[in-house]
């Protein structure tokens, strides 16, 4: 009976680390979980209804749910001092100089940190991969993405260019070795209600 009371003492410190180490797969799951729910949800509300009018807003959280993505999103002003757009540490952001998130013309800009918590993997995005961007008036609009590409921070003519596109998203984060590029993603727009 002793000998069994001592190697339950010793296996306890194994017993813990191992409770400890399945926390992260647990809360890696347990979030993925609730973006599925959350991306079906908006799933059926698009489903539902059907977005005949015009609708506009500014962008407040942004769904993406095969990286597990669910952020709110905070509206930035280009600092003209800088010559950079803020970034947020804990959230995506709105460039408040492209258009509202729109189901009539033009692309919006929502960027983020290159993280693991925020953008970073948005650089394994895979083609038709969806995106659920939630507005400040409660609509939804439902993007696929498309494409990318890496351009340099200094070729600010894509806003410009971003400005005449078919209704659409860009979504942007740093890349390379030195984060000395920024991956320029492209989404269409599937549906809005």
């Amino acid at each position: 009976m002793k000998r069994l009371l001592n190697l339950k003492w010793r296996l306890l410190p194994l017993v813990v680390a191992a409770c400890i180490l399945t926390i992260p797969v647990v809360e890696n799951a347990w979030s993925r979980h609730q973006v599925s729910l959350a991306a079906q949800q908006a799933q059926t509300k698009l489903q539902t209804k059907s977005a005949e009018n015009k609708l506009q807003g500014t962008p407040t959280r942004v769904l993406i749910p095969s990286l597990a993505i669910d952020l709110p999103v905070v509206s930035q002003l280009y600092s003209p001092i800088t010559k950079t757009w803020p970034v947020a540490n804990s959230t995506a952001n709105y460039a408040v100089e492209t258009v509202l998130i729109n189901n009539t013309h033009g692309e919006s800009l929502i960027y983020g940190h290159s993280t693991r918590a925020i953008f970073g993997p948005l650089l394994n995005l895979k083609p038709d991969a969806q995106v659920y961007i939630y507005t400040n008036n409660g609509h939804i609009f439902k993007y696929v993405y498309t494409g990318s590409q890496d351009v340099s921070p200094r070729q600010t003519q894509i806003i410009a260019d971003m400005a005449k596109a078919p209704a659409g998203l860009k979504m942007i984060t740093c890349d390379g070795p030195y984060f000395q590029y920024r991956h320029l993603m492209t989404f269409r727009l599937i549906n809005s209600v």
